[in-house]
């Protein structure tokens, strides 16, 4: 029982602190995988241009080969929006809203 504590506590902390270190600033190179007329794709990318973050967008709508792209970068993850920091997977909306509700 002791061993199965420490490997899940070693197994947060490298999950915490690799999330910590992805931080979106202006001069982050943003990748938001999107759909067309899909409500959270929009405002994912309206959150972003509300802090002045540039970003360049991937539709996946009629791509099966931007969906498998995407599905590789996030580790199964198809479900839109998704967004990639600078060559790192970040995650979808509602962990952008998180972020940036940290973000003061």
């Amino acid at each position: 029982m002791k061993h199965a504590i420490a490997i899940l506590f070693l197994i947060n902390l490298f999950c915490f602190s690799e999330e910590s270190a992805i931080q979106i600033t202006p001069e982050s190179k943003v990748i938001v995988y999107s759909n067309y007329f899909w409500a959270p794709c929009k405002e994912a990318k309206a959150l972003l241009q509300s802090r002045g973050i540039e970003y360049e967008e991937i539709k996946i709508t009629f791509s099966r080969k931007k969906t498998e792209e995407l599905a590789k970068l996030s580790g199964g993850t198809i479900s839109v929006p998704q967004l990639i920091i600078d060559g790192k997977y970040f995650g979808g909306l509602k962990k952008l809203k998180t972020y940036f509700s940290n973000i003061k």
